[in-house]
């Protein structure tokens, strides 16, 4: 005989099978996104990111420079112009020494007045027409113009165009001298101008670029300390005395004597720079972009040549392979260092030390792997790290969480 329930029965315990159907799915469900919810918290996604380090400092400016010095100075001829980049053996300046007065040129232009109103006069009284010395006047016309022209703003070299004026000039005094050779009255005349000359050159010293370089008649004293041959000598206590003010012995000037000019090099200088942040542990041979703060702002590229800790102090030494006329008149500013990395961001969680190694490890569909990296920085959320071995880790990449 079957038992069977009633209809009101039936009805309940339908439900009642339905119900625990749907608790089972939705218990199911829970499970499931519980699951796989704490796969995606156990892992992260590598992004890229870039750190910036910036670290300033109090600087002296070193330039590979020689300052030209004389003696009982009276008066000083300038050829040169100021920051006129000049080659081996240009001439700069004439420098007359004590002594000397402006009368001895006058003199000697009066003699100059004489020869050439004689040479008028001899000119005029002959009658013969002489081409040689048609073509050389007409040389000299023609050099003048040409310096004229670069006066006004022709494209040109201005020193070389003048020392062909120079030679024109010379070769039609040359001519005219030895025209009228037997003329004894411009033969007296052309002895008392060597004679002058001879006298003005007891006084003088002509001053010729010994290197190539940049000229400049402004100095400020430190020129015979701070140069390439001295830049590693000195110590963080020696460069702190120097910010101050005060020139090093080895600098100072013989007595009576004066700075004539300096002559600068390009693309060879460098900077000591005392920094503020001794926490800092800069590497030789690291590179980094040097802001120097002044009336221009100027940013160079600079390269850690060795550093020197001592008395509470940190003396890094810079080399920089830029041009030299930003820094032509610059001695001692404040700097920034700065330096940008190319790193990749994960949770802090993420980083791991087994057996020693600093890394991550990175979910490869062959399987779990472990990255050894370097930590840029980190707080306590993030990380930003470099791979020791490049191409280990990429943006994108999965990373455990541990």
């Amino acid at each position: 005989m079957v038992f069977r329930a009633p209809p009101k029965q039936r009805g309940v315990l339908t439900w009642l099978y339905v119900g625990l159907a749907a608790l089972i799915l939705v218990l199911a469900a829970l499970a499931f996104s519980q699951f796989f919810g704490r796969r995606e918290d156990n892992t992260a996604i590598v992004t890229i990111s870039e750190q910036g380090t910036t670290f300033s400092g109090q600087t002296l400016i070193v330039r590979n420079e020689s300052v030209f010095q004389q003696e009982n100075v009276s008066d000083v001829r300038y050829r040169a112009e100021e920051g006129v980049a000049v080659s081996r053996g240009d001439p700069v300046c004439t420098v007359y020494t004590s002594g000397f007065s402006i009368r001895e040129l006058e003199r000697l232009q009066s003699y100059r007045t004489q020869i050439k109103d004689y040479h008028k006069v001899l000119l005029t009284s002959s009658t013969t027409p002489d081409a040689q010395l048609a073509r050389l006047e007409t040389m000299v016309l023609e050099r003048a113009q040409e310096t004229q022209a670069l006066v006004r703003g022709a494209q040109g070299n201005l020193l070389n165009q003048e020392a062909l004026l120079k030679e024109a000039i010379n070769a039609r005094h040359s001519y005219l001298k030895q025209k009228y050779i037997e003329d004894t009255k411009l033969t007296r005349l052309y002895d008392n101008e060597n004679s002058q000359l001879q006298r003005i050159e007891t006084w003088t010293k002509q001053f010729s670029a010994m290197d190539n370089g940049i000229v400049s008649f402004y100095t400020d004293g430190f020129e015979g300390a701070l140069n390439a041959a001295s830049f590693q000598q000195y110590s963080p206590q020696e460069v702190r005395s120097m910010l101050s003010g005060q020139v090093p012995d080895i600098a100072s000037r013989p007595k009576n004597a004066m700075d004539i000019f300096r002559l600068v090099r390009q693309y060879d200088w460098g900077a000591l720079m005392l920094a503020d942040d001794l926490n800092w542990n800069p590497v030789v041979g690291e590179k980094y972009r040097m802001l120097i703060e002044s009336f221009e702002s100027t940013t160079v590229n600079v390269t850690v040549e060795s550093v020197t800790r001592a008395g509470g102090e940190m003396l890094v030494r810079l080399k920089a392979d830029s041009a030299v006329e930003p820094i032509l008149y610059v001695r001692s500013a404040r700097v920034q260092l700065s330096k940008s990395v190319i790193t990749y961001a994960v949770p802090a969680s993420a980083i791991i030390n087994q057996d020693g190694v600093i890394g991550v490890v990175v979910q490869y569909r062959e399987g779990p792997y472990l990255v050894p990296v370097d930590i840029v920085s980190q707080d306590a959320t993030q990380a930003h790290v470099v791979p020791l071995y490049p191409g280990h880790l990429y943006e994108g990449l999965v990373v455990r969480l541990f």
